[in-house]
């Protein structure tokens, strides 16, 4: 099951495989049962309830009974808040009052308690409660990287060009990479690679792979699936069990 907001994605159900992947999102994860796996390359594996995984973080979680999984727009309001409160931590649990009300949330669902749509309004919910209510939206000192932020939030459907972007902002496009990176600490490339990925997810629920890379901007259905798999470590067929 699955659900898209502007700055979040969320998907329920068990995580059987699935392979090593990093993506630009920041990932909380959390199951009603104490035996989620979560493996780091040169790390111990880690059995727990629930995760925080920051931005870019390589990983491997495996999950034999239905989790939720909250993929977040790290540039959001929300992602610097856990930002904020995260600091530097690339993987751990997650604060106790946040994963005792997301449990108690998904265990409704589970047990049929709550439909799924209003599941998704009591997540909404409790992300909104999070989301850093600060007088400076973002906490970027550059007015041109932050109106750049606004502009992809308010306008969540279109995608944008390097280039359209950077006249926007009065720059060139090397310039707007280079200060892009240094204000925000995140390529932009691979953040416009996460918003095309994250924007196709609600058409290829009733469209097929081919059709979904050709609307959104990728060279081939491989490409996309290749894309895909490594943005979230199964394959579209996986999440969304489609041929």
């Amino acid at each position: 099951m699955f659900h898209f907001e502007n700055n979040y994605g969320l998907f329920v159900g068990a995580l059987t495989t699935n392979e090593f992947h990093k993506h630009y999102a920041l990932q909380l994860s959390v199951s009603t049962h104490s035996n989620m796996r979560m493996t780091r390359k040169g790390a111990l594996q880690t059995y727990a309830d629930s995760f925080y995984i920051a931005s870019n973080t390589l990983h491997q979680l495996i999950s034999p009974e239905p989790q939720l999984t909250i993929l977040i727009n790290p540039l959001s309001p929300l992602g610097h808040q856990f930002y904020l409160n995260y600091k530097t931590l690339k993987v751990t649990s997650l604060e106790s009052s946040l994963k005792k009300e997301l449990v108690h949330i998904l265990h409704r669902l589970q047990t049929k308690k709550i439909t799924f749509n209003t599941f998704c309004l009591h997540i909404k919910d409790r992300m909104y409660q999070y989301q850093c209510d600060c007088e400076d939206q973002y906490h970027l000192k550059d007015d041109r990287i932050r109106n750049t932020l606004l502009l992809f939030e308010e306008n969540f459907e279109k995608i944008y060009s390097l280039e359209e972007i950077a006249e926007l902002s009065n720059l060139s496009t090397s310039r707007f990479l280079h200060l892009f990176k240094d204000v925000t600490g995140l390529n932009f490339r691979r953040y416009q690679l996460w918003n095309k990925m994250i924007k196709s997810l609600p058409y290829l629920i009733t469209h097929s792979i081919t059709d979904t890379a050709h609307t959104f901007g990728f060279t081939d259905s491989s490409h996309y699936t290749r894309t895909f798999k490594e943005t979230f470590g199964v394959t579209p067929k996986f999440m969304f069990q489609k041929e």
